[in-house]
């Protein structure tokens, strides 16, 4: 297998319900992990068998185990497993023969099975590199649009405000011609009104005139 540091753990258990302490590899079998609880249980993993859950739990003491150490006489015959605990107790466990006897082909199976959680390990992190890929797109795309809308916004509020104002000075403007227009046709009215007033002045003059120039001659018709 890979020995290139992995981001990510290549097989993960379920949580358990205490810490973890310590743990040890069989010395006979690849697929074999034994692990230590502060609650005084000690676990034994049989990958090959199922990586959920372990397939052996044994509660040493009420105390929490502190070390593990596996002895053996060199063959799957005999294998001890010694358990320390924090009170200073030692424990002797002889591990069963189906955990500590090799299955054929053992190691390729073990390596097959870390090669297959490597290789989930790696497409689930290329994976998570496309999302994280395609969100910065999508944020850098969502950004182009906030700005271009905001530039339209701006632009359309810049050209209301235009129109607005023109409405208004057009307004004015209305409204000063119209008093400008009521202002003239006043003077024109006073105007007119002045030229009557003269017209019924000189009308009046004429026939004063008229009637004294009758009388001067003798036209002037006596009255009955």
């Amino acid at each position: 297998t890979s020995t290139r540091p992995a981001k990510e753990p290549v097989v993960k258990s379920s949580f358990a319900s205490t810490h973890l302490s310590c743990g040890r590899f069989s010395p006979t079998r690849p697929g074999v992990i034994v692990t230590a609880r502060t609650d005084g249980d000690i676990e034994i993993w049989d990958l090959i068998d199922r990586s959920h859950e372990a397939s052996l739990q044994h509660n040493v003491g009420p105390s929490a185990v502190t070390a593990l150490e596996f002895w053996g006489d060199g063959t799957p015959n005999l294998q001890l497993l010694a358990v320390g605990d924090q009170q200073g107790t030692l424990h002797i466990f002889e591990i069963p023969r189906n955990l500590r006897r090799p299955l054929p082909n053992e190691p390729s199976l073990v390596d097959a099975l870390l090669r297959r959680e490597l290789s989930r390990v790696g497409y689930l992190a290329s994976r998570a590199q496309f999302r994280r890929q395609e969100l910065s797109v999508k944020e850098a795309q969502d950004e182009e649009k906030k700005r271009v809308q905001e530039e339209a916004d701006a632009k359309a509020a810049a050209e209301e405000a235009r129109l607005r104002e023109a409405a208004e000075a057009e307004a004015q403007a209305i409204a000063a011609g119209e008093v400008e227009a009521v202002v003239e046709q006043a003077k024109e009215e006073e105007a007119t009104s002045k030229l009557e007033a003269a017209d019924e002045q000189a009308e009046a003059k004429y026939r004063a005139l008229e009637a004294a120039f009758r009388e001067k001659v003798g036209l002037t018709v006596p009255e009955s």
